[in-house]
């Protein structure tokens, strides 16, 4: 049996402003301001918190371990849990970030907001992996490819017994014109793959490939409107974060709830099909 069909959002990609967005995205935090604080307490205390403590007890192991001459393999298996506290971070703030969002999409079709929904994305946690390595891994591979040409081509011909300091600096004009033109390119694709993660949120049926086409699709034709937003919920959860961290417990909320309401307004209308929303709007906390 098909899923039955999300409730429509009020905003559409032909008429949305970002007066609309910041108005929808402000009522319906106003509405449940406690669910909301509480829901940046838990994102704050999980997604830092036990990667911290991990990172802490990995930290002392290795101090208590690496006294006078380690051996090479307990080097190895410290750097090991280092690493994989660091992707197991990146992992639960993920997961969590998405939960957020949930409570966002939620709220912003007018429920009241549910607690429980920070933790609904948890069943995704393979596709927001598998999600991030398809986007970073080609991004990087290329940037890292041309990146080597540049330098080959600017630094001419080397020395092999040039030390590498003195063929970067030959070759750092260069570098530097290949990064500086890079910059609005990888802006132009950020944009076009900003709503990949929304998009596996609120979608339950797009693979992890799929939300990063359906997210380029989303924004295609919006890009300017999908830049100020993005900088305005940017520095609302930035500046947030300057009043001692406490500010976050509100400007977080509020930043995902503008950021989510742009995505639901453009994806109304754009080339993508209906969402499955069962793990958003379709389930009860």
């Amino acid at each position: 049996m098909e899923p039955p069909d999300p409730p429509v959002f009020a905003l559409t990609r032909q008429t949305v402003t970002i007066g609309d967005l910041v108005s929808k995205a402000s009522g319906a935090w106003q509405r449940d301001v406690g669910t909301w604080v509480l829901g940046a307490v838990l994102l704050l205390l999980i997604g830092f918190g036990i990667p911290f403590a991990l990172g802490l007890v990995v930290g002392l192991l290795g101090a208590l371990l690496s006294g006078g001459d380690p051996h090479p393999a307990l080097q190895a298996l410290i750097t090991g849990l280092q690493v994989g506290v660091q992707i197991l971070q990146t992992v639960i703030q993920g997961v969590l970030w998405m939960g957020f969002s949930a409570m966002a999409i939620h709220a912003l079709h007018g429920k009241p907001t549910p607690i429980g929904a920070l933790f609904s994305q948890i069943n995704k946690a393979v596709k927001y992996i598998l999600q991030v390595l398809a986007i970073w891994i080609p991004l990087m591979a290329v940037f890292a490819a041309i990146g080597a040409v540049v330098f080959f081509l600017s630094a001419g011909s080397i020395d092999l017994d040039m030390p590498l300091e003195d063929a970067f600096e030959i070759a750092k004009p260069g570098l530097l014109i290949f990064f500086v033109v890079s910059i609005p390119i990888y802006i132009y694709i950020f944009l076009g793959i900003v709503f990949a993660q929304l998009e596996l949120t609120y979608n339950d049926s797009a693979g992890p490939i799929e939300a990063v086409v359906y997210s380029w699709r989303i924004a295609r034709g919006r890009r300017w409107l999908v830049l100020g937003v993005t900088i305005i919920s940017g520095l609302i959860a930035f500046g947030s974060m300057l009043l001692c961290g406490i500010g976050f417990l509100f400007g977080g909320p509020l930043a995902t709830l503008i950021l989510a309401a742009l995505y639901l307004a453009l994806r109304s209308g754009a080339d993508v099909p209906p969402p499955d929303t069962g793990s958003t709007l379709g389930r009860a906390y």
